[in-house]
């Protein structure tokens, strides 16, 4: 089988953006379809006060040591690839700009692309409308199942089961506003005069 490789225009345009967040959706956009992720590497200020970002593929953190003894056997998707881009923030404030990193060791990949998008967190994520769904569907006692499945059905959404599974976690733990399951229940029957 032939080991995939990354297109030749792998890196994001470089441009100007009104935003930080319109900017990690663009550049994301970008990578979606080229079998990567862009996550937030480092970022700092200036002496003049201007942020500056380094984006970088998600598969930066360098993989565990395999000669070293560890309690726990987890995996990791890191591979140490050093691809990644720069964004800065305006004298004004206003925009960001994004720029390409002159070292060439930044503008490749040392891992294949991804065969779908749906293997990037990041792309993942849901949207506030899928995540309030959820949410509602969560409060008013529908089974898991279904609400993974009207999720598929009614939205556009490449989050996993697991994905779902943690925002219906998520929710619950809103419901219960910080407290365990038992110490909520407690205090709705103390509400309710029981």
């Amino acid at each position: 089988m032939a080991q995939a490789t990354f297109p030749d225009d792998v890196l994001p345009p470089e441009g100007t953006y009104d935003s930080r967040e319109a900017l990690l959706a663009a550049i994301n956009k970008w990578a979606a379809p080229r079998g990567y992720a862009f996550i937030t590497g480092r970022s700092s200020r200036s002496t003049s006060g201007r942020q500056i970002i380094t984006y970088a593929c998600d598969r930066w953190c360098r993989p565990p040591s395999a000669s070293r003894d560890r309690q726990r056997k987890t995996t990791t998707r890191g591979t140490n690839c050093r691809f990644s881009i720069i964004a800065k923030e305006s004298l004004d404030k206003t925009t960001w700009s994004l720029r390409h990193r002159p070292d060439p060791q930044f503008s490749s990949h040392n891992h294949e692309p991804s065969w779908h998008k749906s293997a990037h967190p990041v792309h993942r994520q849901l949207s506030d409308v899928d995540r309030s769904t959820i949410s509602r569907l969560t409060n008013a006692g529908v089974a898991p199942k279904d609400i993974r499945t009207y999720i598929r059905q009614n939205s556009n959404t490449i989050a996993t089961q697991q994905d779902i599974y943690n925002r219906i976690a998520d929710s619950k733990r809103d419901l219960c506003e910080g407290q365990s399951t038992i110490h909520a229940f407690a205090n709705q029957l103390d509400k309710e005069g029981f």
